[in-house]
């Protein structure tokens, strides 16, 4: 059995028990409204994987044993995870996630009667989503207010906050702009920028710093964590775009092609752009009714796939060259970084 995986789910356990514990806590709001709504966001809050908890508590303990002290850091990562997917569902117009129904689509069935369902559906699942991120923060003070590093540990959470705003914001306009022929940046770059803003920073660099930070690590030790990170995070990124459209909706539990239909500035998209299939998957690309046949026989045809998993597999290899570049790190901790790298590698959703 992989160390890594012996760490992820005795770690996704407690997490989940504490994440239970938060969701039991929240339904206890009075407002039939709030807690009707709140009972739907608590269901998706514990159906996550719990990668990004688990990461808290791997940096962690490269530098402390006793994990327990992390979980309420793990737990408030958790729950500004599930709320700003909230907010993503709505900006993607996605009826799914993690295999259930979103907050916005539940409103939306709901009130479907009502001539103005999705502007309520949508109103209502931005506070719900709002009152997660909140709920977040006070979940940091109320545990760690006298911890020495709590200054650090705030600071470096709002960073990764903004720094995933900033990378939605991007990603949100990118795709009009393109679409409507008005973008003037180059689409590969500022596909790489959406990719460290919001997918590295987010899911593994800051996960794991924040974690560190809590342990009373050195900066310098922290500083190659984050090199480490950083690559592996993009190509994690790059994986989870070649998934969403070669994958199926019952392996990701959510959509396929999504990408497709919301004009996606993908690096897929971003090759294939510079080759003579470009015209062909213009076609596809952008509309509500595609065939994904179609467009994955083009991202093929064109080496954008190829390209993509080339560009994947160099960061993989840049991460892990890195790892084994870091010698203050045990050796039991080594081994699950590196078995944290192929996790990630090998995974189908």
């Amino acid at each position: 059995m992989s160390k890594f995986l012996d760490f992820y789910k005795e770690q996704k356990q407690k997490i989940e028990k504490s994440l239970s514990n938060f969701n039991n806590e929240i339904l206890k709001e009075e407002n039939i409204t709030i807690n009707e709504n709140l009972k739907v966001y608590s269901d998706l809050n514990i159906s996550g994987k719990m990668i990004r908890g688990t990461l808290i508590q791997l940096g962690y303990k490269l530098n402390n044993d006793n994990l327990d002290y992390a979980i309420p850091l793990s737990t408030a990562y958790e729950v500004f995870e599930t709320s700003i997917l909230v907010h993503d569902d709505i900006i993607d117009n996605d009826d799914f996630r993690r295999g259930k129904t979103t907050i916005h689509s539940y409103n939306k069935e709901k009130y479907k009667n009502l001539s103005d369902n999705n502007h309520l559906s949508h109103s209502i699942a931005l506070c719900i989503g709002d009152y997660g991120l909140f709920k977040s923060t006070k979940l940091l003070i109320e545990n760690y207010k006298d911890d020495k590093n709590f200054y650090n540990i705030l600071n470096k959470y709002n960073d990764i906050v903004l720094d995933t705003i900033r990378g939605e914001i991007i990603d949100v306009v990118t795709p009009y702009e393109e679409k409507n022929k008005i973008f003037k940046g180059n689409v590969e770059d500022t596909t790489m920028d959406i990719y460290r803003l919001k997918t590295s920073y987010y899911t593994l660099v800051g996960p794991m710093s924040l974690g560190m930070i809590l342990a009373n690590s050195k900066e310098e030790e922290i500083k190659d964590i984050e090199e480490f990170t950083l690559p592996l995070g993009i190509a994690f990124q790059i994986q989870d775009d070649i998934l969403g459209i070669f994958s199926s909706n019952e392996t990701l539990g959510k959509p396929i092609g999504s990408d497709i239909r919301e004009f996606k500035q993908t690096l897929l998209y971003a090759h294939i752009k510079e080759t003579k299939y470009y015209d062909k998957l213009l076609k596809y690309y952008g509309k509500e009714e595609y065939d994904i046949d179609k467009v994955r026989e083009l991202f093929i045809e064109s080496k954008s796939l190829e390209y993509c998993q080339n560009k994947m597999n160099e960061l993989y290899e840049q991460s892990l060259n890195k790892l084994n570049s870091i010698n203050w790190l045990k050796s039991e901790d080594k081994t699950i970084l590196e078995e944290l790298v192929y996790f990630l590698k090998d995974r189908k959703k």
